[in-house]
């Protein structure tokens, strides 16, 4: 079982929270992120940016914190932020397209995240979680909530729909990327018990998005409990912020490989090394989109090609992690084909979403821009838990989940 708790947020007062929140920090460009904040002085990335205001300049806490922690202040101080009295649970939903997802924003615990009642299937940079906990400890809050899922569960749902159906949302704001945004405060104690107590019987929850900020929150929880030995573990410090949506409401987009390694993919017997481990069928001069499990695609010179993994080479069934498509092209094309060992570090692979379509691929191969567009199939939610449950780690980028939670909507403070 894990602990989900209420808290009292900081966050945007009721009719700015379009104008203080901002696009996921990790999600968007350093020049996108940079236009948003010249156009708008209100904006969250203020403060989790400070270091684009120093134009070229690498971040640096020292120098750029205190820019940061000022624009934090006056949005406090002009009332465009503003705390909660008394501990909630929100109900988020965002509305993209056609596409609904509503969840729980809520506080889970860090001693649950270490004792693995909430998986991981992705591995951490020792140093991003450590400029995370710098962060955290810094400001003393957090603003983007970590992404949690878990089976569904019939009384959360209902309880979620009637907040939708009867009560008139707190927010209700289109963002500049077209995603219709509401949110429900939840404070009668009937609600707020019943959730708790659905959440705690729930055995395992599991990490969708947001690894680094779990691995960082739980090294900031690490840094105050040395600073405090006395802690009682009811401190916000002990806790980081979290939306759970159920896995039923979760998308899971592929995400593709790029690959700048000219000399290799010009060898005329590159195709031949690809060969050597997979079938490759012709498929014409477009990227192929995978639409199976298994299938692979990859485009270079104009020409794309549909890949099966050769029979010999087949992992065992019982083989979970083997078994991923995207370990498939980790071992099999990365690894043997380009030698490349670290995917997290080398600087020849980039990775896109599957969201954007597979034309800015081609489009980033015929430009020169990369050489090899790798194209894949999604990893499933129920390959997801299998490896989290096994304690696994999958290769790097394997999933790229929506929703992304907007940042500065909610802000959990450890003050």
């Amino acid at each position: 079982m894990a602990k989900v708790k209420p808290f009292a947020a900081l966050r945007p007062a009721k009719e700015k929270a379009g104008e203080v929140s901002a696009p996921p920090f990790d999600a968007n460009s350093r020049d996108q992120a940079f236009y948003e904040m010249t156009q708008n002085p209100h904006s969250y990335l203020h403060v989790v940016k400070p270091h684009l205001h120093f134009k070229g300049e690498r971040k640096n806490p020292e120098k750029h914190f205190p820019m940061g922690l000022s624009y934090l202040q006056k949005l406090i101080e002009e009332g465009l932020l503003i705390r909660d009295s008394k501990p909630a649970y929100y109900i988020y939903r965002l509305i993209k397209g056609s596409q609904a997802y509503a969840g729980i924003i809520a506080m889970a615990s860090v001693d649950d995240y270490e004792q693995n009642n909430i998986l991981k299937h992705e591995n951490t940079l020792t140093e991003k979680q450590n400029e995370i906990a710098t962060h955290i400890h810094y400001y003393k809050n957090l603003g983007n909530p970590v992404l949690l899922t878990y089976p569904d569960d019939e009384s959360v749902d209902l309880l979620i729909n009637q907040y939708i159906l009867k009560h008139t949302p707190e927010y209700n704001f289109i963002s500049p990327d077209q995603i219709k945004h509401n949110l429900w405060v939840v404070t009668e104690e009937n609600d707020l018990d019943l959730l708790e107590s659905r959440f705690e019987a729930i055995p395992k929850l599991y990490i969708a998005d947001g690894h680094h900020r779990s691995a960082g929150s739980a090294a900031f929880c690490k840094r105050m409990r040395e600073e405090n030995p006395n802690y009682t573990g009811n401190e916000n410090f002990n806790f980081f912020p979290v939306c759970l949506i159920p896995f039923s409401k979760l998308t899971i987009f592929e995400y593709h490989r790029l690959v700048r390694d000219k000399k290799l993919v010009d060898d005329p017997n590159f195709l031949d090394k690809i060969k050597h481990y997979f079938d490759a069928i012709p498929s014409g001069n477009l990227p192929v989109q995978p639409l199976n499990k298994g299938e692979i695609g990859i485009y270079f010179h104009g020409k794309a090609y549909l890949l099966i993994l050769k029979e010999e080479f087949r992992p065992n069934s019982s083989d979970i992690l083997g078994s991923l498509d995207v370990s498939m092209v980790e071992t099999y094309i990365l690894q043997q084909v380009f030698q490349i060992k670290d995917s997290k570090t080398d600087h020849r692979l980039s990775f896109m979403d599957g969201g954007k379509g597979i034309g800015h691929l081609q489009e980033a191969v015929d430009k020169g821009d990369y050489n090899l567009a790798i194209t894949l199939y999604p990893t499933s939610i129920e390959e997801v838990k299998k490896v989290a449950e096994e304690n696994l780690i999958m290769p790097p980028k394997s999933t790229w989940i929506e929703p992304k939670i907007r940042t500065g909507l909610i802000i959990l403070e450890h003050n």
